[in-house]
């Protein structure tokens, strides 16, 4: 797969003049760092043409103009060609600069209102930022085809147009995660001998490779890969090359170990990072053969395996063979056996063909509100036409969260109330379902339909009806006060009220948190903590600063100012 980045054409006249012609120049530098500042500056508001009034050293002018549009892979990346022409005479000098960038500034101005409109689309306000770089890297590669014919460079032309180089791929990337507030770098080099550009994304404590440009093959198969997903520098270095000039910072960590501490057991099979555990790994024959066998009663559209290279290819040859039994199966085909990032053991990619495709896959599981104490059954079916086949047995469910959701032959049990999102595949079909389970009591509170009032408060994908307690939720200095009991008893907690010290109790999975009415003070396991704004009665109901006792609860807390809405997860 070629891939290309643009070269910066720089070229320089000087003129010596006894008479210095200032052209109306407002821009003016004393040295050459005032003078790279001011370039910068302008280069990013994409001016095209301007003057410089510049009473610096003109010594190695050429070399240091060029290293200065270098340094910063943003500007260098959204410059087509550059030059200037200098005259000056025995104390000053005016620089007048000639700028052609692969966008205009209007043009950035619409690209920007399209990556926040495609982020508002995509990110939900509950994922964490591993999710939401999966997310923007999933949509890139999904909705950007590699333009071949090398015309288009921007992430402009990959929003509009469909289609860029690797300079399109790296600024979408950028500039998406920017957007998001995540670490983002470009990285510029050479990738198997062709000069190239990428990213590297900082998570937690450690940062990572990303190559967009390279997860989406060539030709386009409106697939996603993660052979180039979060790589550390020895993973990346294999078949690409860093640009000397820049020092990036190290990128030394391991991504199936970290997710692994973390436990995102859904991201690692999502990103295909599941690959490395021990029941994706096989020692030997026997062990592939039955790794494969129970992944096809699935029937995915790719099957990996982590494979010990002391596995013949024969007997590998023979593994895959095994799997034609299945009389669903059209066609088996394999790509070429690559190291894994130990270097002991091989991937195995299998994609498979099947001889009968559904056109849908149906749950019957609605975005329905369960009693927790229900013991809810499901079935999953295939669509084919009119045609609807029964496929609860062989459908693929992700991860889930198990302290409080279990799953089990078409049967769900709750173990704690929550937002549940169940995630099914079946041949390459994905279908995600949410399901939210409540406590008895909570179904008092509760509602589908969004009130109509100034602020509202959403649990668990529900809103929370407060004419129950003839009390809406107000601002106060910055901070939501909520009725303590509607709010708190959907979350599950138990709530009482002590008459002897005017107080309200919350006991939740071994928090207990006492609230004083009218007093800015509370106590969390014993603990003395203050609040913003004090607790208060009103009608008879004692109000709290929402966020302070949620996040004492450990639950995340999110302001939609759009909606007017607190979420809670």
């Amino acid at each position: 797969m070629r891939k290309s980045v643009l070269t910066l054409v720089l070229s320089i006249v000087i003129i010596t003049a006894s008479a210095c012609n200032v052209f109306g120049l407002e821009l003016s530098a004393n040295n050459f760092n005032e003078l790279e500042n001011v370039l910068i500056e302008q280069m990013g508001r994409y001016t095209q043409h301007f003057g410089v009034r510049y009473s610096g050293s003109l010594d190695n002018i050429e070399e240091n103009l060029k290293k200065s549009v270098k340094k910063d892979p943003y500007i260098n990346s959204n410059v087509r060609s550059m030059g200037w022409e200098i005259t000056s005479n025995s104390k000053t000098s005016n620089i007048d600069f000639d700028i052609n960038y692969i966008i205009t500034s209007s043009k950035r101005i619409e690209a920007d209102k399209k990556i926040k409109s495609i982020l508002s689309e995509i990110i939900s306000p509950y994922m964490n930022d591993h999710e939401k770089v999966k997310a923007v890297h999933d949509y890139i590669v999904l909705n950007g085809k590699y333009d071949s014919t090398m015309q288009y460079y921007s992430d402009y032309d990959l929003l509009t147009q469909g289609t860029s180089v690797c300079n399109g791929y790296a600024l979408l990337t950028y500039n998406m995660l920017n957007e998001l507030n995540i670490p983002v770098r470009l990285i510029s080099g050479t990738a198997k001998g062709e000069l190239h550009i990428w990213n590297m994304v900082k998570l937690g404590d450690y940062w990572f490779h990303l190559d967009t440009t390279w997860d989406d093959p060539v030709p386009d198969m409106n697939m996603v890969s993660y052979s180039y997903y979060m790589l550390t520098d020895k993973e990346i270095l294999k078949d690409h090359k860093i640009d000397e000039s820049l020092n990036p910072p190290k990128a030394t960590k391991n991504y199936y170990e970290l997710l692994k501490e973390l436990s995102f057991d859904r991201l690692l099979m999502e990103t295909g990072l599941d690959v490395y555990t021990d029941k994706n790994t096989a020692k030997t024959e026997k062990e592939l053969i039955k790794i494969l066998e129970n992944k096809i009663m699935h029937q995915p559209l790719k099957i990996s395996v982590r494979v010990n290279k002391e596995i013949s290819q024969e007997n590998i040859n023979s593994a895959m063979s095994d799997l034609f039994k299945n009389d669903f199966v059209s066609e088996i085909s394999y790509g070429q056996l690559d190291s894994d990032s130990t270097d002991e053991y091989h991937i195995l990619n299998l994609f498979i063909k099947y001889k009968e495709t559904p056109d849908s896959l149906s749950i019957d599981l609605s975005n329905k509100v369960y009693n927790t104490a229900t013991t809810v059954t499901f079935s999953a079916y295939a669509l084919y036409g009119n045609k609807k086949v029964n496929i609860t047995d062989s459908i693929l469910i992700y991860p889930y969260d198990s302290g409080g959701i279990n799953i089990y032959n078409g049967t769900l049990i709750f173990n704690k109330p929550g937002n549940f999102n169940i995630k099914f595949e079946y041949q390459g079909l994905q279908k995600t379902v949410s399901v939210t389970a409540l406590n008895a009591g909570a179904f008092d509170y509760i509602t589908s339909k969004k009130p109509d009032k100034p602020v509202n408060v959403k649990v668990y994908d529900q809103y929370i009806d407060f004419s129950t307690v003839n009390q809406w939720p107000f601002i106060e200095n910055g901070r939501t006060m909520v009725p303590l009991r509607a709010v708190f008893e959907v979350m599950n907690c138990k709530v009482r009220w002590d008459e002897s010290s005017s107080s309200a109790v919350i006991e939740y999975e071994g928090t207990k948190i006492i609230v004083p009415a009218n007093s800015n003070t509370v106590f969390i396991n014993g603990k003395e903590s203050k609040l913003d704004v004090p607790a208060k009665l009103i009608k008879g109901r004692i109000m709290v600063p929402l966020r302070f006792i949620s996040e004492a609860i450990d639950k995340k807390v999110i302001w939609n100012d759009t909606e007017k809405t607190v979420l809670i997860y």
